[in-house]
């Protein structure tokens, strides 16, 4: 059975999650988290996009991203994935299939889920008990939004300037809506069912 045509959107936003094989783990030490951020990083570079959000968890990768061309999407994730891999076999001594199936790609046409997806990125820590505050999580875009640290993979979301006037009233706004619990997460959650 061929696979469905990628759904592209005019917005060009995508929530995309990466799974590794089997729901196997992905990152075990900071190295790997550190090489796939690099990725993130060197892409970029060579391929056009704005990263609001990320959060890399130990067996999956969800990224938050805009891209300025149709091609775009399909590029850097197949390079991203590809390259990852190449590591990965290569530090760990595999020889199967790094991931699961190609990448998802959720389309965002509204500006009304940005911050929400962003948000669902970020609470998946909490979700799955690793931490009780997502300040303590490193390996998402957590910290930059809610605690105002530097991190040059992050373009800010259009809709965070909109959470005050002040860098702190942001930050302290953001804090409090991440850790409430919202609708999208429930549709995030139905339309990630088979996922």
């Amino acid at each position: 059975m061929p696979r469905k045509p990628r759904q592209l959107t005019e917005a060009g936003i995508y929530h995309i999650i990466s799974r590794g094989n089997n729901k196997q783990l992905l990152f075990f030490e900071t190295l790997d988290f550190e090489y796939y951020l690099s990725l993130l990083l060197r892409l970029r570079c060579a391929h056009r996009y704005d990263l609001y959000h990320y959060c890399l968890m130990t067996n999956h990768v969800h990224l938050l991203i805009r891209f300025y061309d149709a091609e775009g999407l399909q590029k850097v994730m197949q390079r991203i994935n590809l390259n990852y891999a190449k590591y990965y076999k290569r530090k760990y001594v595999y020889h199967a299939h790094v991931f699961q199936d190609r990448f998802k790609s959720l389309a965002i046409d509204e500006d009304a889920y940005l911050l929400d997806c962003g948000r669902y990125i970020e609470r998946n820590p909490l979700k799955a008990k690793l931490v009780k505050d997502p300040k303590e999580y490193a390996w998402s875009s957590y910290n930059f939004y809610a605690q105002g640290h530097q991190n040059s993979l992050i373009n800010v979301n259009p809709l965070y300037e909109d959470l005050g006037e002040r860098p702190e009233d942001r930050q302290n706004a953001y804090r409090a809506y991440v850790l409430t619990e919202r609708p999208y997460e429930q549709l995030v959650e139905e339309g990630l069912a088979g996922l």
